[in-house]
């Protein structure tokens, strides 16, 4: 075989073996919508809004323990990354298994497509066409009239 051949099989390989690996990452990603009512780069300032939004909407807020860090913008304690084993700093997006209506503050960084930099404000996250984000959507723009429904790919796989 002579070597312009074997270069193409190989490439041709190469791409097969791309794809292949690409279509069994894509299967560990959901696309969520988050209904958001505020995004800023102040953290003090999306804790104030997402107290109100709580007390106005009547849901939890629910900020699951994250705390406001200046490397990665959100992080889990260190405790509590010790006991479950990540290093510090860590911040575990949402959208894996908490869809529903709550108060709670995400940052845009984890999540692609999403501007980098800014503390989100959201009332509710579920999958594309539930029932319960759309509701959550009409109730936020009767109060925030900027209100409005992001989607993004959220990784579904173990995370260790």
């Amino acid at each position: 075989m002579n070597k312009l051949k074997f270069s193409v099989i190989i490439g041709l390989l190469a791409i097969v073996f791309s794809f292949s690996a690409r279509a069994q990452d894509d299967s560990m990603f959901e696309k969520k919508g988050f209904v958001i009512i505020s995004a800023g780069t102040n953290y003090d300032a999306s804790l104030k809004i997402a107290k109100e939004a709580a007390k106005k909407f009547s849901y939890k807020l629910d900020l699951r323990d994250h705390i406001q860090n200046d490397i990665i913008g959100l992080t889990i304690p260190e405790t509590v990354c010790e006991e479950h084993g990540f290093e510090f700093p860590a911040y575990i997006v949402r959208g894996r298994y908490d869809d529903g209506k709550y108060v709670s503050i995400e940052y845009t960084d984890s999540y692609e497509g999403f501007t980098p930099g800014y503390y989100i404000v959201v009332v509710a996250s579920g999958s594309k066409g539930n029932k319960e984000l759309t509701e959550a959507l009409s109730e936020a723009k009767k109060i925030y009239k900027g209100a409005y429904i992001k989607y993004a790919d959220v990784y579904q796989g173990c995370i260790h």
